[in-house]
């Protein structure tokens, strides 16, 4: 039971946590729409040792990011009017103007 109430508390919320390897900094935005709001270091990163055959690791990172409030584009009011006649000219010709040549 106590598992359903953490669910329905993060449905609600704009928070939630995401986990990457990459080393970010509190303040920073992630995706163009999360602002990263806390940092936990769960794996250290590694450097490696080359001489053993050691490969380097990155570091393993949860980050508590809360979602940025983004406002519709506001319409502008003064619209451009359409058209109601179309354009007269151009360089492109009807299918009807254009002689038809056959090559045998």
């Amino acid at each position: 039971m106590r598992w359903y109430n953490e669910v329905s508390q993060h449905k609600m919320s704009l928070n939630k946590t995401v986990r990457s390897r990459s080393n970010k900094n509190i303040g920073e935005i992630i995706e163009e729409k999360w602002e990263i709001t806390g940092k936990t270091v769960i794996a250290e990163p590694f450097a490696g040792d080359p001489y053993r055959g050691v490969p380097p690791r990155f570091g393993i990172y949860d980050y508590e990011v809360k979602a940025i409030v983004q406002q519709a584009p506001a319409e502008s009011t003064s619209r451009k009017r359409k058209q109601t006649q179309p354009d007269v000219g151009g360089t492109r010709r009807e299918a009807s103007s254009v002689a038809l040549t056959v090559r045998r």
